[in-house]
């Protein structure tokens, strides 16, 4: 049986296909206006119609079905239950693979991968080349996949790095309210970074929360499979649980321009709680 801590190799028929449709679409890139820009800056977030093929979707279900079905790089921190302790053995609600190019590289080469740098280097006012990505997958389960609560993505980074990134969410799923698309705070990535905490206040479960948040002003962005948002890492968004009898399948890739370092580290003592509690564990993440 495959380890699953090592790379899938058996890409050929994954890579032939994948070849396949980019030929078929080899000029399928999707650009954004002037006012989606301005639209981004001031808001926080855009969501587009379409960002890739209807066949590469397909596609990139049967990798995403293998990545989960095996729970690629489980032993090393790269599979997790983003809602439960890590580690427990109960069934998981709110799963999440980092790195799913770890296994599969091709991803890189999708056109969803690329539409996302591409429409990212003109949020950012960015040369492509500048930047770097990487991609991630979380799973609402059909029936109880559990809700994404209230956040910031930079919650999640290391207190001496302030980041410049903006997340490409795809869905391979429609994304309803009731299967769990995202709602974001237009305007509050131009906030601070608000206190978070983790999810039932226990630092062994990764999933951060933050009760900083006006819901009144919440914007619901539901997509059908292929469109995708982008939001910059301290807008704040929410996915609720998926209550429908299908499942919710979600291909994140971050883009990201270069960081900056700080002298004097931000504070967020929720980071620390959960080094210290994944130290006792000898647990780790990522």
């Amino acid at each position: 049986m495959q380890d699953q801590d090592t790379p899938y190799n058996a890409h050929a028929i994954s890579k032939i296909n994948q070849n396949r449709l980019m030929s078929d679409k080899p000029d399928f890139q999707v650009e954004v206006t002037d006012e989606q820009v301005a639209f981004f800056k001031e808001n926080g977030y855009l969501s587009i119609e379409r960002i890739t093929t209807d066949e590469e979707v397909e596609w990139l279900k049967g990798i995403y079905d293998k990545l989960f079905g095996e729970r690629l790089g489980e032993k090393d921190g790269g599979y997790f239950d983003l809602a439960g302790k890590i580690g427990h053995d109960g069934r998981d609600v709110l799963p999440q693979v980092l790195g799913p190019e770890r296994h599969f590289p091709e991803l890189r080469d999708t056109i969803y991968y690329r539409n996302a740098r591409h429409i990212a280097s003109k949020l950012f006012g960015r040369d492509e080349d500048t930047l770097t990505a990487g991609g991630h997958m979380i799973l609402k389960p059909p029936h109880y996949g559990a809700e994404t609560p209230w956040h910031q993505d930079e919650a999640y980074w290391p207190e001496e790095i302030l980041p410049l990134s903006v997340s490409a969410w795809m869905p391979l799923d429609p994304a309803t309210a009731a299967s769990g698309c995202l709602h974001f705070v237009p305007g509050s990535h131009r906030d601070h970074i608000h206190h978070h905490e983790h999810i039932n206040h226990d630092p062994t479960i990764h999933g951060l929360f933050t009760e900083e948040v006006d819901v009144s002003k919440a914007v619901a962005c539901p997509l059908a499979p292929g469109g995708a948002t982008f939001h910059h890492c301290r807008t704040l968004h929410f996915a609720g649980p998926n209550t429908t009898p299908n499942p919710r399948r979600a291909y994140i890739v971050v883009v990201n321009a270069p960081p900056q370092r700080l002298e004097t580290p931000l504070v967020k003592p929720w980071l620390q709680a959960e080094r210290e509690a994944l130290a006792k564990l000898g647990k780790k993440i990522g």
